[in-house]
C-alpha cells in the first residue's frame, strides 16, 4: 500500500500540469482569421458551428452558465464577425446564432491546431494496450471527481 508521502510527488506533478492548463486557458490565440480568441470564445464558436443555428438557452444549458453570460460571449463573437444573430423562422422572439464564413474558418483552424498540438499525447494514448488505456480512462474520471470535490 502506498503512503501519502509516496503519492505526494505525483500529486505535485499533477498540480503542475493543471496549473499549466490554467495558464493556457487564459491565453488568447489567432486561429488564422485576424482576431485573437480566448479558449472560452473558440469553444463557444465550435459549439455554435456544430449546429445549423442554436439559441442562447441551449448554449447556456450545454455550458452550464447563465443565459446572460452566453449573451455577453455571443456579443463579443458578433463584434469579431465570427457569428451572426438572426430571428428564428419558427419563433420571432427567439434568436438563432450561426457561424459566419470567418467563424467556420476559425473552427477549422482550431481543430487543426489541436490535431497538431495534441499529436504526441494522442500517439501515446493510441499505443496503449486496452488495460493501460482503461486505467487512463479511470484516472481521468477520478481526476474529475477530485476537482468536483473542490467546487463544492
Amino acid at each position: 500500500m502506498r503512503t501519502y508521502e509516496d503519492i505526494t510527488p505525483l500529486m505535485k506533478s499533477l498540480g503542475h500540469a493543471l496549473y499549466k492548463y490554467t495558464v493556457i486557458d487564459r491565453k488568447d490565440f489567432d486561429f488564422g482569421v485576424g482576431v485573437n480568441l480566448f479558449p472560452a470564445e473558440i469553444h463557444m464558436l465550435e459549439a455554435i458551428n456544430c449546429r445549423n443555428g442554436v439559441g442562447v438557452t441551449e448554449l447556456a444549458e450545454e455550458f452550464g452558465v447563465t443565459k446572460g453570460a452566453i449573451s455577453q460571449l455571443i456579443n463579443k463573437l458578433v463584434k469579431k464577425e465570427l457569428v451572426v444573430k438572426e430571428p428564428a423562422s419558427d419563433h420571432k422572439s427567439r434568436v438563432v446564432i450561426r457561424t459566419t464564413p470567418k467563424g467556420k474558418t476559425a473552427c477549422q483552424n482550431h481543430r487543426e491546431f489541436h490535431r497538431e498540438h495534441n499529436k504526441l499525447f494522442t500517439q501515446y494514448l493510441e499505443q496503449l494496450d486496452d488495460k493501460s488505456f482503461n486505467t487512463v480512462v479511470e484516472l481521468t474520471n477520478q481526476l474529475n471527481l477530485w476537482m468536483d470535490n473542490y467546487l463544492k
